[in-house]
């Protein structure tokens, strides 16, 4: 939650606002003139505080000689759930090609043939070379998804702490005009 007082009347700080957030780009969800607005901001593939999809609410009223705002940001359910479902999925696939890995390994340590064993084969005969590069692939490509779930959770965190980073540009642009 953030406040800014402007010395604007209401009318005109509600105008100003509006017409601020909509040269950024925002989408008007809501609004009840002069007293609030609501707006959609950002992407489902943002992935700073500034540009992930997010809701914004302005609450606006007077407040001795000007008019004061609160705003309140929250991180859009569709982004989060985006980013849930796209971490659940990438941890499930990490799973399977280390799997593959493992199983293609005990056909290399043991000559046991399991599940996974058919990708070793080239030309419908084991062959060791493709084994080790089949192994090393699927290894890394589990590592590189691991990795990334973890970058994409350290990104929610950032985003989540910092989401009133837009609502704060946008009160302070709003400040800066009545000068």
């Amino acid at each position: 939650m953030l406040e800014r007082s402007v010395s604007f009347e209401i009318e005109k700080a509600y105008s100003e606002l509006k017409t601020i957030l909509l040269q950024k780009g925002s989408k008007i969800v809501s609004e009840e003139p002069p007293k609030q607005i609501s707006i959609e901001h950002g992407s489902l593939r943002g992935v700073t505080p500034k540009s992930a999809k997010k809701a914004v609410k302005y609450e606006i009223s007077p407040h001795e000689s000007g008019t004061r705002i609160i705003s309140h940001s929250s991180i859009s359910k569709d982004w989060a759930n985006l980013t849930l479902w796209g971490n659940i999925v990438a941890g499930v696939v990490a799973v399977v090609f280390w799997w593959m890995a493992a199983d293609m390994e005990n056909l290399v340590a043991n000559g046991i043939s399991g599940y996974w064993t058919w990708l070793a084969n080239a030309f419908g005969y084991p062959d060791v070379q493709y084994v080790f590069f089949m192994i090393s692939v699927t290894k890394a490509v589990s590592i590189v998804l691991v990795v990334t779930i973890i970058l994409e959770i350290l990104d929610v965190i950032i985003v989540h702490r910092m989401i009133d980073t837009f609502a704060a540009e946008t009160l302070e642009e709003l400040a800066q005009k009545q000068t």
